[in-house]
């Protein structure tokens, strides 16, 4: 009994100091709603980096910034430890694996801390001045030094850094303006430099490039391709790895976009495209399809429907329409009804969130039209789930991934988390986050751009300007209403 009387007032006391610390409901100013959530709340790197930038904090050498921004030729030439904190980027440098890296949290507080990000500015002018580039807010003007000429060509590796680091910390018009004339003043010198340094300087655009459309598909099957074999079941786990890659479902949503594009032949295309990424990793039925002259549907019921149908998601003015064109992508192979199905309840989730519908709405129409079960959570399915390739085993719960979650990223974690055939329902899930959310957010799609051919990126920028590009506003001012 005494006891019991001890543990009571054990409680009474720890909650008495919970509400001193964290006030109560009456108290609002102080109150556990107004505390700012963990994940937004900055990593101490990314808080000490903006410290350096603001001359509170010296680097790794003891350095402020200052005294960097005192450098003469001679210093910033031989001295190969500065850069990496002035032209701070995304990847861990592998000659100096001590200096920072960012992430969204430091872009977010350098854009809106002024002195930090004029220093930043600074620097970067430091550095440009040094190889013969003089900025003015209305242009760059260049006369390249031999600087970037010399041997062992680390100032051509500079250059690639602060392309990556600009458009990393936000200022991506500056890294194109940059880029256009670095290219346009070595055009008389073009044969001192190599062509891979021309080939990563090229790279460092790619996320300026007008291809914002197909990225959530493709990241879901990137991001899920190292966890297809090895299921994970928790939502905390790396987005990428060395090995992360685009798969079969990169391949054919690719494929179809072309299609759409041209009007020629889906199955040609389909063909074309499976035949020059053989090891993209295809189920054995339709790595059969391939081998054909002349390959017919196989009914299958696969989710190999769904995974690709996310550009057609995207074209058509009706929902009607939509489901039409969805059926014919997904019958080339899939004429199984379930494999019609999951492609269409796929498309059809894509136009109903593109158009500004609300998850509800959108849950609604695909249980009443398609017959799915929405009503479960995540955490009731990841329990017992296992790996399923079918439309019916996996749609719906890449659905329900999608309702369940708060944004892109999370709509992606939690795709993968069920541990099931994690890229197809990532890109599943993906593509239908993409369409509602608008936003992609840039580390994401820089590491997604960084590992796809050239022709893939051309045709999602071509698919962007033929079908997005002139209803962008429109969608975005629709999508504004979901949020």
């Amino acid at each position: 009994m005494w006891l019991k009387g001890l543990l009571n007032l054990y409680i009474k006391i720890m909650l008495n100091r919970l509400k001193h610390l964290f006030g109560d409901k009456k108290n609002k100013e102080f109150g556990i709603n107004n505390i700012t959530p963990i994940e937004k709340i900055a990593p101490k790197e990314q808080i000490d980096l903006i410290r350096f930038f603001k001359n509170e904090l010296p680097d790794s050498k003891g350095r402020y910034h200052k005294d960097i921004l005192q450098f003469n030729h001679e210093q910033i030439e031989y001295n190969h430890d500065f850069i990496q904190w002035i032209l701070p980027t995304i990847d861990k440098s592998q000659f100096h694996p001590e200096a920072p890296t960012i992430d969204g949290h430091f872009k977010e507080q350098l854009q809106h801390d002024d002195l930090a990000k004029s220093n930043y500015c600074k620097t970067c002018q430091l550095y440009l001045n040094y190889i013969g580039f003089h900025c003015n807010k209305r242009r760059i003007q260049c006369q390249i030094t031999g600087r970037l000429y010399e041997l062992p060509f680390h100032n051509q590796l500079r250059i690639t850094r602060m392309l990556n680091s600009l458009n990393q910390v936000g200022n991506n018009q500056c890294s194109t303006n940059l880029y256009h004339a670095i290219i346009s003043e070595i055009k008389p010198d073009s044969d001192k430099i190599n062509n891979s340094t021309l080939e990563y300087w090229a790279k460092t655009q790619r996320i300026n490039r007008n291809c914002n459309i197909l990225i959530g598909a493709i990241a879901g099957d990137i991001i899920g391709s190292i966890y297809e074999f090895n299921p994970i079941k928790s939502i905390d786990f790396p987005l990428f790895k060395e090995h992360s890659r685009f798969t079969d479902d990169t391949v054919m949503t690719i494929a179809n976009a072309d299609w759409l594009l041209t009007g020629d032949s889906l199955s040609g295309i389909m063909l074309d495209y499976g035949n020059r990424y053989p090891r993209a990793g295809y189920g054995k039925s339709f790595y059969n399809w391939l081998q054909k002259d002349i390959p017919q549907p196989y009914n299958s019921f696969g989710n190999g429907s769904a995974m690709r149908v996310s550009p057609v998601g995207w074209v058509l003015d009706t929902l009607e329409e939509t489901l039409k064109k969805a059926k014919e992508s997904a019958e080339i192979t899939h004429n199984h009804p379930e494999g019609i199905k999951g492609a269409q309840a796929t498309a059809a989730c894509i136009y109903l969130a593109r158009t500004g519908k609300s998850k509800q709405e959108i849950k609604g129409y695909i249980e009443s039209t398609f017959g799915y079960n929405l009503s479960r959570t995540c955490d009731e399915i990841r329990i017992a789930y296992q790996f399923d390739v079918t439309c019916q085993g996996s749609v719906p719960e890449s659905i329900i991934a999608f309702l369940e979650s708060k944004d892109f990223e999370d709509a992606i974690r939690l795709a993968i988390s069920l541990g099931g055939d994690a890229d197809t329902m990532g890109a599943i899930t993906g593509s239908i986050a993409e369409a509602y959310y608008r936003n992609v957010p840039d580390h994401i799609k820089e590491e997604i751009l960084k590992r796809l051919p050239e022709e893939f990126i051309n045709v999602m920028e071509k698919f962007y300007k033929k079908f997005i590009m002139k209803n962008d506003d429109k969608f975005s001012d629709k999508n504004k209403s979901n949020q």
